[in-house]
């Protein structure tokens, strides 16, 4: 049931500078970046929170002039959103520092009921979908523009406030990749719902019980600030991971594969597996011979990857004009904040992208030897290339369930609904988003998982065929 755009409207921008002017002009200009956000994704983080207006209050919830006056506390705190990214020399780093964030106050002419479902386990009761809401999702956010002009010129973060016609509120924001992963995007969000409660309290004063760590790690080495021969010894350190120059680039002995773009449009999916779902999985994705364990996170990343990945054969075997199907590689990032010992609530990414190939023969067995080869590979590192194709057999996972989307992303109240939307750089042939559900708090299944499935438009007709998948 996704409705078009024309149903909300912008009615006014601001730009949002930090409250205390001195936090970003003590910082240095540029402001360096570190070496994980050298390698991030050039994409943004995009997520909308939905919330309902209480049928037994005519009080607003959500005030955007509240919002707009915890944005510029926050920035106090993350002075470094308030400036541009640019790339000098090959190096990505923020300048500009002070010229601000961005805040869209927008409207929409119908009431969140209006784009409402029935509910999984009582059809009586509605939730709301974010593939429902006004193109699908898409609407409530600001519109991003890819190109490299664009974002040098654009804010580095965004927030539009979304009113519906029954007083319901939509934040959609945007944090540029470069500057943090998921989890810091996360922690953003809760720092911003903090801020907004405490100007809530009398006296209205408003400050973070824990401020966050904003130096990006190695920050002070990237862009050639290295001695000579700490320059040496890091290029002589021996990885498959990383190359430093052309004699490890591929050669004639490599795969021919050369990838090339899908012919089909991408399309996007939610696939929502219950608790006693996901045990089942993981009953089924454990070696029979009791040898090893196997996490709920492995069991579903092999199930869906087993899944894809038959849908794919069946759709290539069905049209050899198609030609051959690209290696069977999957990307997940790791999180290293404990491995590094970083401080708490560090900001900036800290993601490292690991790459692995599972034979096909591998994939075509019951789900425990998936299951098996997937934590093969990622578990040791020298297992791990830069070599992930991006191509017609591949497969991306991000695990977002774990994080705190929900209860700490209290303004007035509780989000109803937490969710990308499908946008222009998240629709990837093969990507996936584990992501928690609605009923997290709300007394239904708390261990449910919703996955949030992009895949070429064919492969979904062979995927709507198997019964087995969900």
């Amino acid at each position: 049931m996704t409705t078009s755009a024309n149903s909300v409207s912008v009615s006014s921008r601001h730009t949002i500078r930090s409250a205390n002017e001195s936090t970003w002009r003590t910082l240095d200009s540029p402001f360096r970046l570190g070496a994980f956000d050298q390698v991030a994704g050039f994409v943004p983080i995009q997520v909308v929170w939905v919330y309902r207006q209480p049928f037994d209050s005519d009080v607003q919830i959500l005030s955007a002039e509240r919002l707009q006056r915890a944005l510029t506390l926050l920035l106090d705190y993350y002075p470094h959103l308030t400036g541009r990214l640019q790339i000098t020399n090959g190096i990505r780093e923020i300048a500009r520092l002070g010229a601000g964030a961005e805040l869209l106050l927008a409207q929409c002419n119908k009431r969140l009921d209006a784009f409402s479902s029935p509910g999984v386990n009582s059809p009586a009761s509605r939730r709301i979908l974010i593939q429902d809401l006004p193109d699908a999702g898409n609407a409530l956010l600001e519109p991003f523009d890819p190109t490299p002009e664009a974002v040098y010129r654009g804010p580095i973060f965004a927030v539009q406030h979304t009113r519906f016609a029954c007083g319901g509120v939509a934040l959609g924001v945007r944090v540029h990749h470069t500057v943090c992963d998921a989890d810091g995007f996360f922690q953003l969000v809760r720092d911003l719902a903090e801020l907004y409660r405490g100007l809530l309290s009398p006296g209205g004063a408003a400050s973070l019980t824990h401020p966050p760590h904003i130096r990006s790690y190695m920050s002070e080495l990237v862009g050639g600030n290295m001695a000579p021969e700490e320059r040496e010894a890091a290029l002589g350190f021996p990885t498959e991971s990383f190359r430093t120059d052309s004699t490890s680039a591929p050669t004639s002995s490599s795969p021919a594969y050369v990838y090339l773009p899908p012919l089909s449009p991408v399309i996007g999916r939610f696939l929502r597996f219950s608790t006693p779902d996901l045990a089942a999985l993981k009953a089924r994705a454990t070696d029979p011979s009791g040898d090893g364990w196997v996490s709920t996170f492995d069991a579903l990343s092999a199930h869906i990857y087993q899944h894809v990945h038959r849908a794919r054969l069946q759709l290539y075997a069905s049209d050899p004009t198609l030609g051959a199907l690209s290696p069977t590689d999957f990307l997940m990032p790791v999180n290293l904040r404990a491995p590094l010992a970083l401080p708490p609530r560090y900001f900036p990414n800290t993601l490292f992208t690991s790459s692995k190939i599972i034979p096909p023969n591998v994939l075509a067995g019951p789900l425990w030897q998936v299951a098996k080869a997937w934590v093969a590979a990622h578990s040791d590192p020298r297992k791990i290339t830069g070599t992930f194709q991006y191509g017609s057999g591949s497969f991306m996972v991000s695990q977002w369930n774990k994080f705190d989307m929900y209860a700490g992303c209290v303004f007035d109240g509780t989000p109803v609904l937490v969710a990308p939307p499908f946008t222009q750089s998240s629709l990837v042939d093969g990507l996936v988003y584990f992501l928690p559900t609605e009923e997290v708090g709300t007394g239904g299944d708390p261990g449910a998982i919703d996955v949030s499935l992009s895949l070429s438009e064919p492969v979904w007709a062979f995927m709507d065929q198997d019964t087995s998948m969900v």
